[in-house]
C-alpha cells in the first residue's frame, strides 16, 4: 500500500533542501470506500460493529500522517502509530526492500521501515541524499539495455551482451552451412 507521492520531490516546509515521500493520497478515497462499506455493516448490528469504523479512520491517519524525509544531514521517519526516528548519514547502513516495504537499515543492524519509499522512487531517493543511497533501479536498466534478451523454446529468457550475441548468431551461421553443405554432398551421386 506504499507508494511514491506526486509530492515526493518537493521540498519540505521546515527545510528548503528535505525531499519529502509520502503514502500516495489516492489512498484516501480507499478510506473513504471503504468507510462507507463498514458503515452498512454497522447499520446491521450497532451495537457490536461501530467499532469497525474506526480501522479506515486509522488508515486514513496513516496516510496524512506518515512521510519520511531525505535531506543533508540524513533521513527523518515520521509514523502515524509510534515514535518518529531521525538518523545521521553516519548511522545509515542503507536501504532494503522486503516485499513491498522499504527499509532503512542503520549500522546498528536494525531495519526501520520508510513510509512512501517504493523500490521505484529509488533514483529520487538517490538524487536526494546526494549518492549516499545507491541507485540499483536505474544501474539495473541501463545494464539490461545493453543485453540481448534471447526467449527459449522451453520459454525461458536469457540476458546476453551484444558481443556474445554476435558470436552466437556467427556460429549459428557456420553450423548451418557446414549442415547445408554436408546435405548438398550427401544429395549429389557418387560416381
Amino acid at each position: 500500500m506504499l507508494a511514491m507521492s506526486s509530492k515526493a520531490g518537493q521540498p519540505a516546509d521546515n527545510q528548503s533542501e528535505s525531499v519529502k515521500f509520502q503514502p500516495e493520497r489516492t489512498h484516501l478515497l480507499a478510506a473513504v470506500v471503504i468507510f462507507l462499506i463498514f458503515l452498512f455493516g454497522v447499520g446491521y448490528a450497532p451495537l457490536y460493529l461501530f467499532w469497525i469504523l474506526a480501522l479506515p479512520i486509522l488508515f486514513a491517519w496513516w496516510v496524512i500522517k506518515s512521510e519520511t524525509r531525505v535531506n543533508d544531514e540524513g533521513v527523518e521517519i515520521d509514523y502515524a502509530f509510534k515514535a518518529n526516528r531521525r538518523f545521521g548519514w553516519e548511522q545509515i547502513e542503507g536501504v532494503a526492500f522486503k516485499g513491498a516495504k522499504a527499509q532503512l537499515r542503520t549500522t546498528a543492524g536494525k531495519d526501520h521501515v520508510l513510509p512512501g519509499v517504493t523500490f521505484n522512487s529509488l533514483p529520487l531517493l538517490q538524487k536526494a541524499s546526494t549518492g549516499r543511497i545507491p541507485d540499483a533501479l536505474t544501474a539495473g536498466k541501463e545494464a539490461a539495455e545493453a543485453k540481448v534478451v534471447i526467449h527459449n523454446k522451453d520459454g525461458r529468457q536469457v540476458l546476453i551482451s551484444r558481443e556474445e550475441y554476435a558470436q552466437r548468431e556467427a556460429e549459428k551461421a557456420r553450423l548451418e552451412a557446414a549442415e547445408a553443405e554436408q546435405a548438398q554432398s550427401s544429395a549429389t551421386p557418387r560416381e
